[in-house]
This record gives C-alpha cells, structure tokens and sequence, in this order.
C-alpha cells in the first residue's frame, strides 16, 4: 500500500499544471518553464527583464489590493506588522521602476511596448495574457504562478518584520542587501560551510574556479574549526583560494534573541583571522547572521566596529527538498532578471549549488552580466 502511494504521488509530481490561454486552448504549463527566446545579448536580457518585471507587477498589484484580514489569512499568519509590509512594498515598487529605467530603448519595444518612464499605474495597464503571443502562453501562466509564491513569501517576511527579523528590510546603512549594486551585477556568497574533507565545499570550489568564479564564504565556526583541526591553515588557505571567507557566526542558531550573538561573532572572527589574517586583527569580519536575523544591539555592534552585515535579495532555497536543480536554477534565473543586481545567496554544504551554478553561468554567458570579485567588495 505504501509502495502504491509513493508512486501516486510520484505521477502527481510529474503531471502538469494546466492553464486556458486567451483563445481558450489549453496549454501545459511546467513549474521550470523557460523564457521562450534566446539569451544572447544584452537586449535579449533586457526584454527578458522588462517581461520578468510586468508579470511581477501583475501578481503584486493583486496583493496589493487585499484586505488587512484578507492578506493575514493569505500568508498563514495570526496577524501582520501593516508599517513593514508596507515598507516593503514601497521600496519594491521603486526598485522596480528604477530597473524600468535600466531598459535600453529597443527593449522597451519589443513583444510589450512600453513608454520610456512610465510610471507605476501606467505600468499596471498592461493586459499580458492578451498582450503575450501565443508561444509564450506556458512561460506566463507559469512564470505569474512562481511570482503568486514568491510575493507571498516576501509579504510573510514583511509581516513578521521586525518581531522576527529577515533580509526582508535593513535596520542601517551598514546593512547591504544588494539591491543598490550596479545594474547586471551579482555577487556570489555561500553559507554553512565548510564541509569535512573533499565534500560539497571543495566539490563546490572546484565548479568556482571551472567557470573562474569566486565569491564569499559565510563560516559557521564550528565547522570552520572542525575542517581546520582535520587538516591545516595552508590547507584551508589553498582550499579557499581567490575566495573570501567570512562569518556566519559559530552556531547556526538565530541570533536576534541568542544570549550569546557577541561570542559567538568575536569568537569566529578570531578563528577565522588566525587563518585568513586581515591587515588590522583587530577588524571584525563581514558577518551575516543566521536567517538574516539580527537585533539593533547587533547592527550597532558593527557599526562601532566600521563593519558590515551582508544579507541578501536573491534568495535560492537551495536547501529545499521542496525544490530539484531545474526549480532552484529557473528561480535563480528570474530573480537575477526582476532584481538585475543583487547578492545571491547559496549554501556550501548542499550539493545542488554544484549543479545549479553551470547552468546560471552558461544561460548568462552572452549578457555581460558582471560576476563581482569579492576580494573587490
């Protein structure tokens, strides 16, 4: 009987999602459904952005119109904080816009002409599922379910903000989250590492340098501590490479309310400068805390120190058993396209970031996109 089950649920899996299109056929849609053109230019990114951005801004308004009550039941929540959601769908709206204006004028013509400068109403005009040609009825249906998943997921974490505190909306400016990047740039960075010896972080920093790229390793320091007791600094040190390695605290706990944020951060900011020695000691390491969680004392911390906390807007759930290689790639890939800067956030100690990052790579490859040195960050 249970053999029977798994396998019904298996099919299931596998089954499409269905969507009417506006002359009424049905089209299948499948949840890693890929944007139908080429990406070979500049341009192709650009229309792929401009469509990437409509659909978002359909799904948002849709949200945007609910009740206070009516959303509370939506994103699963007793109540919400309305001052942070609303926060949140502030600064979204001008990042969107502000990433309109990043449009080249042949972008802006093509499949869904749009005015230069349009404002969010104007924006909000646009009847894509009528608009879209037919051939690309199958990328709408499933690229307008993917964002009905992602806007709930980002309103949660506004909702919840600042009682529980997330990526969602910085505390100060030594905060970066990514979104005021140059356009087309991403950084790299990696959490919960390392893995013992030949696991998935060197698996992983042998794809980095396969493809010459680099990025931050955020350490708990535990592990770090473990890896280095098991081999040696100069191991660690030509492990790491061009890469940078700094602090994801010395446990994976949230440390918003953790007794012990302050050791746990000064403590793996020792270890990890007695390996990868700053010119000042004394500097404290970029951190980002767990969960992105994080109290003002924290944020005041680092800004005494003249450091930083490095959150994240592009956000992969790689760590989802929820989500295979295809799912964590495509969303990777429409994020990039909605946010077109930003700081993309993996974890070492999975092994799908192996998989996943050659296929980013070579789907970008002809946008020149910039893959940003963390050494020069």
């Amino acid at each position: 009987m249970k053999k029977s089950n798994n396998s019904i649920c298996f099919m299931l899996f596998l089954m499409p999602l269905f969507f009417f299109g506006a002359n009424g056929a049905k089209v299948d849609i499948m949840d890693t459904e890929p944007w139908p053109l080429k990406m070979e230019s500049n341009l192709s990114f650009d229309i792929a952005s401009k469509c990437e951005m409509l659909v978002f801004i359909e799904v948002f308004n849709s949200y945007d119109s609910l009740s206070e009550s009516v959303l509370t039941q939506r994103v699963a929540l007793k109540s919400v904080n309305t001052e942070s959601v609303t926060q949140w769908k502030e600064a979204t709206k001008t990042r969107i816009l502000l990433n309109f204006n990043q449009l080249s004028d042949p972008a802006l013509k093509e499949l869904i002409p749009i005015s230069k400068n349009s404002n969010w109403n104007a924006l909000s005009l646009a009847t894509l599922e009528q608009q879209f040609p037919s051939t690309f009825s199958a990328w709408y249906a499933a690229t307008k379910l993917f964002y009905e998943d992602y806007v709930k997921e980002q309103i949660r974490l506004a909702a919840l903000f600042p009682k529980i505190t997330s990526e969602i909306i910085p505390f100060s400016d030594i905060e970066i989250q990514g979104h005021n990047f140059t356009d087309k740039n991403f950084l790299l960075t990696f959490d919960d590492g390392p893995t013992l010896g030949n696991g998935n972080t060197d698996k992983l920093i042998q794809v980095l340098d396969t493809y010459s790229l680099s990025g931050m390793f955020f350490v708990l320091g535990d592990n770090f501590e473990k890896r280095l007791k098991a081999s040696s600094k100069q191991a660690l040190q030509e492990l790491y490479g061009e890469n940078r390695v700094l602090s994801h605290g010395k446990v994976h706990k949230a440390h918003q309310k953790y007794a012990e944020w302050q050791a746990s951060i000064d403590d793996t900011n020792t270890l990890i400068q007695n390996v990868f020695p700053t010119e000042n000691k004394n500097n404290l390491l970029y951190f980002r805390p767990p969960y992105g969680q994080r109290s003002t004392d924290m944020v005041t911390y680092f800004t005494d120190k003249k450091s930083k906390i490095i959150l994240w807007n592009i956000d992969s759930r790689d760590w989802s058993a929820k989500l295979n290689v295809q799912q964590v790639a495509q969303r990777e890939i429409k994020l990039m396209l909605l946010w077109r800067k930003g700081i993309l956030l993996f974890h070492d100690i999975h092994s799908k970031v192996q998989e996943v990052l050659p296929i980013v790579h070579e789907y970008f490859k002809d946008t020149e996109i910039t893959w940003m040195k963390p050494r020069d960050f």
